[in-house]
C-alpha cells in the first residue's frame, strides 16, 4: 500500500487540505477613503474581518469544513481500497468533482465576503495558498494515471495467463 507512489500523491492531498485549513487561502488589504484599514482573511476554517487591528468578524466555515472532511474521507477511501483499482478510479472522480465544489465555495465565499475583492489585491503569499488549491487536482490527476497504469498492467498480465 505505502510502497506505491500513488499513496504518497494522496497523502499529499491530505497534508495539502491541511495546511490549507490552518494558513489563509484568501487575505486582502485595503484602506477606505476614510481611513478605515481592513484586513480579510479566509481559510478553510475560518473567515476573519480585522478593522484598525480590532477583530470585528470572526466566522467558523461549516461548508468548508465539511467539504474538507469529506476529500479527507474519500481519499483515505481510496487509499485503503487499493485492492480494488476500479473503486479507486470511481472515487478518485468523485474526490475531483468535490474538490471543485471547493474552489468553488472559496471564490463565491470571497466574492459575498470581501466587498472590494480582486486578485490584483491579494496579499502575495496568498498566492501560495491558491495554488495549493489548484494543486490538489494535479495530485489527484496524477494518483489516478498510476492506478490506471497498475490496472493495465494487471490485465495485461491476465491476458498473458
Amino acid at each position: 500500500m505505502i510502497q506505491r507512489i500513488q499513496t504518497i500523491y494522496f497523502i499529499a492531498i491530505i497534508i495539502i487540505c491541511a495546511t490549507l485549513c490552518s494558513g489563509s487561502v484568501i487575505k486582502v488589504n485595503e484602506t477606505s477613503a476614510t481611513g478605515i484599514t481592513s484586513e480579510h482573511t479566509l481559510n478553510f476554517f475560518y473567515y476573519t474581518l480585522i478593522e484598525n487591528g480590532v477583530v470585528v468578524k470572526n466566522e467558523l466555515q461549516f461548508i468548508f469544513i465539511a467539504l474538507v472532511s469529506i476529500i479527507t474521507g474519500v481519499t483515505l477511501t481510496i487509499i485503503f481500497s487499493f485492492k480494488d483499482r476500479l473503486k479507486q478510479l470511481k472515487l478518485g472522480k468523485v474526490n475531483y468533482i468535490i474538490m471543485l465544489v471547493l474552489v468553488l465555495a472559496v471564490f463565491a465565499k470571497a466574492m459575498m465576503a470581501i466587498p472590494t475583492f480582486s486578485f490584483a489585491k491579494l496579499f502575495p503569499y496568498s498566492a501560495i495558498g491558491l495554488m495549493l488549491m489548484m494543486f490538489l487536482f494535479y495530485l489527484n490527476w496524477r494518483a489516478l494515471r498510476l492506478v490506471k497504469k497498475d490496472e493495465d498492467l494487471v490485465k495485461s498480465a491476465d491476458r498473458i495467463r
